[in-house]
């Protein structure tokens, strides 16, 4: 064609049968891409093209003939299935939501209550590339378990032009990125209209600018995504492009995503009359959501800036998901004045007023999850050792706290089984656990049913979901032969893993803590393995390092040039392209599933999860999730060595413990079959595993611990402020007005415990403790001493001491006492803190004996 001559372009679809209407709207709900059966109704239409866009069942349905579709119609199979598919999707649409309590009784959820979900990026569907990785990818889950549970949630995100980026290697091993433009109307998304019919469209005032942006709509189950896009021609050039790449590296383009997420969200709320009473923060990119709030209240609420800030408080849940400082989004004040001041302004504040709340002690940085912590009431890391990490990282918030006492929780992220769980393990759940409990997952004894099934049911899904794995990985490097003309053979490629072999996988984005070369540590030990003749061991690599991150992309050049110099591509590979689909044949396709980041950094690692419940087994540093599931039953620990600063010796040593695992552990038990030709031992292991995980890192035990630990906490205190014209609120922050008043005045005069010097105590012996204090004008009643008394590293007790009246000087003497326990070395102080007879914790008073 001639490249000089220009042609109007116009996009011709098929036309759906009326007998066929019900396939547009099963296409037009996500549900569709994780239910088995619809699933399966969309593959029956034309398997190869179905495959051929993704999974796509919108893209499915605009590229298929004619002929095909009036085939259908004569199809009285297909259209009984169809029908069956419809009413269950109507079925499940109709499902009222329940949760259960932490006594598990069941209760509904109430007919008010609406949560905001807000995050940066969604991972729902390949066909949808709007995520990056595993933030994304548990934003998503998490709205599918919502709509499974029925719980009322909302979830508000951006709109990306390009996404995230498709990785290519190239003929040298170095990875190259390319941005394809989405392509909206042939994807399960739906532009918001207003009244009459046209696009919804909201203005944001911003300093002496305005940006707009249109709204749209992605069904996911039973929950509403909105996504906001600025790519509009009434926008000004860079404005266009704000929603263009996500995670843009430029700051500029970054702090506008983050306050068109913010800002955008809450105008789209009052535009559909969403009043949420829980708003749930998924990591700092949305904290800029804590100031619109700020200046609504306050403008249009006609709140103080003070009872504004406690609403918020109040009514504000934050999720931190990531150690790795490059993760927690920080902006400088020059950046933060001039998009910002103007909004802060009219929140009454000066601007260096309110920008101290976004920063940590010692830092310059605008934090956006430090302003989340200070305007939270719920905070949680996502594992259990990711809390521990979280209130070392932020304690310098609340730094007159003990470290242990940081007000962030624990709630271990899970994963939405039948996203995961491969179509064989999801019929073999079917028979087994019966058809609804993926209603019912976090439902603990259910799990025990995982237990009966016979080992060679479990193996031979196993077996069969490894094949088709294996094709999948030879079709990919096909691909890759055809782009790149690598000397790689279709011969060569058609040997490529055997399925009677071992094949241990390894697919997360190569961040460098993630360490994805560590086994390249010893490569003459690892090639030992590779080439054995009677116990071989294959492994195969897939992730995208950030297009900035140099040592990444050199991480996957190694391990390209290794599998290249030493000719074993054949069974060390790394596969281009990492996404949702390449994951979904991963863990539901290796045997072993290998984990080795630099401990502490891994908050949670979610891969892990979906590759157990597919009973993969995993072969982990005890990090994130891993230490709260591992066990002999289950998978491996790798040993990890966190005294050790020197970073090449640690890598050496641990690289080693992985080594001796897979050369006196792993391999073994794999290749010793019974006389049935079965590894008996390491299907007891898959059965435990998938049990294990199973049960315990589902999403749906998720979300019932942020329902009964957040969600519904959140409601209650929202209801309870509003009672009596806010009167409980006014009451918590006359209180607080006193306080602040008399705070500096209040001196610890004495403290004694009746301990002789250098004494050593027993189990059961008695301490008693005395206290002096001088309150000046504060009210007795407003003030406690405790003893905070700590038996060991993460384990405490506060004894509250009994008071006397105050003397004539205004001095008050506490007692109290306390029975010893344990045994080893204890510690103890007293410090003075207002009472908490209102629900709120001052962690600003807090006053220690230095005496």
């Amino acid at each position: 064609m001639n490249k000089d001559i220009n042609l109007n372009k116009l996009y011709v679809k098929s036309k759906l049968p009326a007998e066929l209407a019900p396939l547009n709207e099963l296409s037009q709900n996500l549900w569709s891409t994780w239910d088995m059966d619809a699933y399966r109704l969309f593959s029956r239409i034309d398997p190869n093209l179905f495959r051929k866009y993704q999974h796509n069942p919108v893209k499915l349905l605009q590229v298929i003939s004619q002929t095909r579709l009036e085939e259908l119609v004569q199809n009285k199979g297909f259209l009984y299935e169809m029908k069956t598919v419809y009413k269950k999707f109507k079925s499940y649409l109709g499902y009222s939501g329940h949760y259960s309590s932490e006594k598990g009784e069941r209760k509904d959820f109430p007919a008010d209550m609406k949560i905001a979900y807000f995050s940066m990026e969604f991972g729902l569907h390949e066909a949808l590339p709007i995520y990056s990785g595993g933030l994304g990818i548990l934003s998503g889950d998490h709205l599918k378990a919502a709509s499974d549970l029925g719980l009322p949630l909302i979830g508000f995100g951006l709109l990306y032009k390009y996404g995230y980026f498709s990785q290519k290697i190239n003929l040298d091993g170095i990875q190259e990125e390319i941005y394809q433009e989405n392509e909206w109307y042939s994807m399960p998304i739906e532009k918001l209209t207003d009244e009459t019919g046209q696009d919804l469209i909201i203005k944001l005032n911003l300093g002496n600018d305005t940006i707009t942006l249109k709204a749209w709509q992605i069904n996911v189950g039973k929950i509403p995504l909105y996504l906001l896009d600025t790519n509009l021609e009434e926008n000004k050039s860079h404005y266009q492009k704000i929603c263009d790449y996500l995670y843009d590296a430029d700051k500029d383009t970054r702090i506008l995503q983050e306050i068109v997420l913010a800002f955008g969200s809450i105008e789209l709320m009052q535009k559909l009359k969403i009043d949420p009473k829980v708003y749930h923060l998924n990591e700092g990119h949305s904290a800029f959501i804590i100031l619109k709030r700020l200046n609504l209240l306050i403008n249009e609420g006609k709140f103080s800036f003070e009872e504004a800030s406690e609403i918020i408080r109040q009514s504000t849940v934050f999720t931190t998901h990531t150690p790795v400082p490059a993760g927690n989004e920080k902006f400088d004040s020059k950046l933060v004045r001039h998009y910002l001041e103007n909004e802060i302004l009219q929140c009454g504040m000066d601007f260096n007023e309110f920008y101290k709340k976004a920063v940590i002690e010692g830092e310059d940085s605008f934090s956006l999850p430090a302003l989340a912590i200070r305007y939270s009431k719920y905070i949680n890391g996502v594992s259990h050792l990711h809390c521990k990490v979280s209130k070392e990282m932020w304690h310098p918030i609340h730094k007159d706290l003990f470290e242990d006492e940081m007000p962030i929780s624990a709630i271990t992220n899970g994963v939405h089984l039948q996203s995961w769980l491969s179509r064989r393990m999801l019929r073999l759940f079917d028979r087994y656990m019966g058809e609804d409990y993926h209603h019912q997952a976090d439902e603990r004894s259910q799990w025990e049913n995982i237990m009966t099934i016979p080992e060679n049911e479990v193996w031979e899904v196993h077996q069969a979901r490894k094949g088709q794995m294996i094709s999948f990985v030879r079709n990919r490097l096909r691909e890759t032969i055809l782009h790149i003309g690598s000397s790689n053979s279709i011969t060569k490629i058609n040997n490529t893993l055997n399925p009677d072999h071992i094949i241990i996988g390894f697919s997360r984005r190569f961040a460098t803590y993630k360490r994805g070369n560590l086994l390249l540590n010893d490569k003459d030990r690892l090639l030992k393995m590779l080439q054995n003749p009677v116990t071989p061991v294959q492994f195969i690599f897939a992730g995208k390092a950030h297009p900035a991150d140099d040592k990444g992309k050199a991480m996957i050049k190694e391990i390209i040039d290794f599998a290249r110099d030493n000719q074993v591509e054949d069974k060390f590979l790394f596969l281009e392209d990492y996404d949702i689909d390449v994951a979904h044949h991963l863990v539901q396709g290796v045997d072993v599933w290998l984990n080795n980041p630099v401990k502490p950094l891994e908050a949670s690692g979610t891969s892990g999860m979906k590759a157990g419940i597919n009973g993969v087994l995993n072969l982990s540093i005890l990090d994130g999730w891993w230490p709260e599931c591992a066990s002999k039953n289950n998978g491996w620990s790798i040993k990890s060595f966190t005294s050790i600063k020197d970073q090449k010796l640690r890598d050496r040593l641990e690289a080693n413990e992985i080594y001796d695992l897979l050369e006196n552990e792993i391999i073994p038990t794999y290749y010793n079959q019974d006389r049935y030709g079965l590894p008996a031992k390491w299907i007891g292991k898959m059965k435990h595993s998938i049990h294990d995980v199973g049960r315990d890192f589902n999403m749906h035990r998720t979300l019932r611990d942020y329902i009964n630990m957040f969600y519904i906490p959140c409601y209650n205190n929202i209801l309870d402020l509003q009672k009596d014209n806010y009167s409980r609120l006014h009451k918590m922050l006359d209180i607080q007005s006193k306080i602040s008043q008399f705070w500096d005045k209040i001196t610890i005069l004495e403290f004694q415990a009746d301990i002789k010097k250098n004494a050593v105590l027993n189990h059961g012996d008695l301490i008693n403790f005395t206290a002096r204090v001088s309150i000046d004008g504060a009210s007795l009643s407003m003030l406690q001493a405790e003893v905070f008394y700590q038996l060991n590293e993460g384990y405490y007790e506060l004894i509250t001491l009994n008071s006397a009246e105050p003397d004539d000087n205004k001095v008050v003497t506490f007692t109290g006492s306390h029975k010893v326990k344990g045994s080893g070395k204890q510690s103890y102080n007293l410090r003075i803190r207002p009472t908490d007879n209102l629900g709120k914790k001052f962690y600003d008073f807090v006053l220690w004996n230095n005496r």
